[in-house]
């Protein structure tokens, strides 16, 4: 059985730990649009072994503004649930600390069609990537550390 909190999800910044990719998925389920969908795509960003410099890495920690991302967040959802096809679509990004492997942001879309969903999620993460305010430290095998936004 769901729960309200379920069915209740809203994009945004969450504790590690307050929620997973089943419960996003299911409170898109919940829209009331739903039967207009012909897929639904997710997107899974996860704490890699490698920084962009190629460094080792073997944990993060992700912080955020959670007032200003949210709403970063929210725009940036309004704006794509404004495009063809597009019946609704969910960002949620974890904040906290994070070992290898683990997850670290959802993004999950209903659309009419495939090819628009794959487009959406893509642009979603494009937009997240530059637009909210969250930063994340990740933590080198060599004892070092580093900040970036």
């Amino acid at each position: 059985m769901k729960t309200n909190e379920e069915l209740q999800v809203k994009s945004g910044i969450y504790n590690k730990g307050e929620i997973n990719l089943e419960t996003i998925i299911n409170s898109i389920r919940e829209n009331p649009e739903i039967k207009k969908a012909g897929s639904i795509h997710t997107f899974t960003g996860i704490v890699r072994e490698s920084s962009v410099n190629g460094k080792s890495v073997i944990s993060m920690k992700i912080d955020a503004y959670d007032e200003l991302a949210n709403k970063s967040i929210n725009k940036i959802c309004e704006t794509l649930k404004q495009e063809n096809g597009i019946i609704d679509i969910k960002i949620v990004h974890l904040k906290g600390d994070f070992d290898l492997s683990e997850d670290l942001v959802y993004v999950v879309a209903a659309s009419a069609h495939r090819k628009e969903g794959f487009e959406v999620i893509r642009k979603a993460v494009d937009k997240y990537k530059k637009e909210i305010a969250v930063w994340k430290r990740e933590d080198f095998q060599d004892g070092t550390s580093e900040w970036i936004h």
